[in-house]
């Protein structure tokens, strides 16, 4: 499957934001339990595989033994017995080839479902990073308003020692700073419990190695919007076509019930004195070689009521196949477009990032010339933060969406 490209990738732990491919595709692949589950199960079918081969080996059975008997008015007596039995199939009307089929079709609904799961676990992965980088990010535009309501605060302290202005003027940015370090307190212990999330994701016990990026960058993914994609084979959709094959073949299965069995047998018996009324142990002793053709005339119509129940089921796989492709389509093409859509919502407030950065500095001047008052700068500064977390906010959203497309394309 396509993820054991990934393999070659590097096993260091690390975290790039600048490109989203470098998410320890090989990490998740190697480490993540559940990935390793998947891959077991997949191996436990995998085996399965090859039984018409195998349907045409002899079944070979040994039996050996020592009994004490007494029969009737007869003495007792201790006497060995045992056997050797060989079996072979020659034909069962093409049961033998329609299981190895559904046999190979449980192979491939396993590997289906393991890609399934890397992909659900990469998303997790990605979206913890996100969310981790996110965090990092905030603290950093926080504690930059922190400076700069420290700098106006001083120019209200300034302006109250002169009696320009009153004490409270200085009370709103005190409070406000006590606002924001909680905030940043906050995020450090939300960053906390997201790391522990993230560490069983890469198979890790620890934090240390693990380095993640302090930034979420403005792309422009062109060739992610324009592209476009088929879902056929996405293993969504192709468990419920292998699962439809399934039971189509078992549908098949169960109208074969009439088919006869043949079979070529032989064996050598040997028998106590309680089975056979010969003394000598020569004349207790059977060899046999023959062929055994079975009919089965009448099943109660079982056969044909799973055969029916088969069809149903293979009817509704087989729809839901297809719902599924369709929800896969459309959801491709709602990801895409709410990644453009952020995308010019990003451009539009970095245009008022601008603008209110302008107006910033200019109330912070007025202020300090008296023309405005503590109010107007407090509020001036306020929406020049509230735009870049918004900034932020914008990127994140991009990321997760483009993260989400990514999953939905295997890659």
């Amino acid at each position: 499957m396509y993820f054991f490209l990934f393999s070659l990738l590097i096993l260091s732990v690390s975290f790039d934001a600048s490109s989203n491919d470098n998410l320890l595709f090989d990490q998740v692949l190697k480490k993540n339990m559940a990935i390793q589950s998947y891959e077991k199960a997949y191996d436990a079918e995998s085996v399965k595989q090859g039984y018409l081969g195998r349907s045409f080996l002899p079944t070979l059975l040994l039996e050996l033994g020592q009994e004490t008997f007494q029969t009737g008015r007869y003495q007792t007596r201790n006497q060995p017995y045992g056997l050797l039995e060989a079996r072979f199939n020659l034909f069962r009307g093409g049961r033998d080839r329609i299981e190895s089929n559904i046999r190979d079709l449980s192979a491939q609904i396993a590997e289906n479902n393991k890609s399934l799961a890397f992909r659900g676990e990469l998303n997790k992965v990605r979206k913890l990073q996100y969310q981790i980088i996110y965090n990092k990010e905030l603290i950093s535009i926080i504690e930059k308003e922190i400076k700069d309501n420290e700098k106006i605060k001083a120019q209200a302290s300034q302006r109250a020692q002169s009696g320009v202005a009153t004490r409270t003027d200085t009370l709103e940015f005190t409070i406000y700073e006590s606002e924001l370090r909680e905030t940043v307190e906050s995020l450090h212990h939300e960053n906390k419990i997201l790391m522990i999330g993230l560490l069983p994701l890469l198979g890790l016990e620890s934090e240390e190695g693990l380095t993640l990026s302090s930034s979420l960058e403005h792309e422009h993914d062109e060739g992610v919007l324009n592209r476009g994609a088929s879902f056929k084979q996405h293993p969504q959709v192709a468990v419920l076509d292998a699962e439809y094959e399934s039971f189509q073949y078992q549908k098949q299965s169960s109208n074969l019930w009439w088919t006869p069995s043949l079979d070529l047998y032989g064996g050598y018996y040997l028998y106590t004195l309680r089975d056979r009324d010969y003394l000598s142990s020569k004349e207790r002793d059977d060899r046999v070689i023959g062929v055994r053709l079975t009919f089965e005339f009448f099943d109660g119509f079982k056969g044909s009521t799973q055969a029916k129940s088969n069809a149903h089921q293979a009817e509704a796989k087989r729809l839901m196949a297809r719902h599924a492709e369709r929800q896969n389509d459309a959801q491709f093409y709602m990801l895409k477009e709410e990644m453009k859509h952020t995308h010019e919502v990003m451009h539009y407030i970095l245009d008022r990032m601008k603008k209110s950065k302008d107006y910033l500095n200019l109330t912070i001047k007025e202020y300090d010339r008296g023309v405005k008052n503590s109010l107007d700068a407090l509020t001036a500064m306020q929406r020049y933060y509230r735009y870049e977390k918004q900034y932020l906010d914008k990127k994140k959203e991009y990321q997760v969406t483009k993260a989400n497309l990514l999953a939905l394309l295997g890659e």
